[in-house]
């Protein structure tokens, strides 16, 4: 009778591997163009004030942020996904959609790889590359396009913050006044945070 359950869980562990492998090489494949030189700049410091204030200071996943979210769990208070940025990242690439703990950890196990393998740098900087801002657009370059009709270089302290933002809030098809308000103040939510993120 444990024979058969053995040879499933080997072939269970062996697919996880596979898929493992196949993200990993998905991943490494983004990267390819992404910098790994320069210096952290105002853009990426606000969104780390935003989505991930630890980014710096951990390994993959916010272990202080699970239990706090566990916590709230447990006390049927509102929580949220403590995802950080390098599982964003990995559910960009790999486009993970299901709300299954199964995923969840995939996803940690994949982003502790992926920190082992890449920079801080290249992490958060093919996250932005790819992350979702709004109807049709993707990456932060097509997003301060549209948004703004600039390049992204010739963005403002203000605007970058107001993209960072985006990434919460993204852009609908048909921008309204209620949407453009929620934005502007977790932008300047993002200024006030920027300071706290080391």
């Amino acid at each position: 009778m444990d024979q058969p359950k053995n040879g499933q869980i080997i072939r269970d562990v062996r697919n996880i591997f596979i898929c493992l492998n196949y993200d990993l090489f998905e991943i490494s494949n983004k990267m390819q163009s992404v910098d790994n030189y320069s210096e952290f700049d105002d853009f990426e410091f606000l969104v780390m004030s935003l989505e991930d204030r630890r980014f710096l200071r951990h390994c993959g996943y916010d272990f202080k942020a699970c239990l706090r979210e566990i916590f709230k769990f447990l006390s049927r208070r509102r929580h949220g996904g403590a995802s950080t940025i390098d599982m964003q990242m990995v559910r960009t690439i790999t486009n993970f959609r299901d709300l299954t703990f199964y995923r969840k950890l995939y996803e940690i196990i994949l982003s502790i790889l992926v920190n082992y393998k890449f920079s801080k740098k290249q992490i958060i900087r093919c996250y932005l590359k790819n992350a979702f801002f709004g109807t049709r657009l993707y990456g932060y370059e097509a997003a301060a396009s549209k948004t703004f009709n600039k390049q992204f270089e010739s963005l403002d302290y203000y605007e970058k913050a107001f993209l960072a933002a985006m990434l919460l809030r993204p852009k609908p098809l048909v921008e309204n006044e209620k949407w453009r308000q929620s934005v502007i103040i977790r932008a300047m939510y993002a200024q006030r945070m920027r300071v706290f993120v080391k």
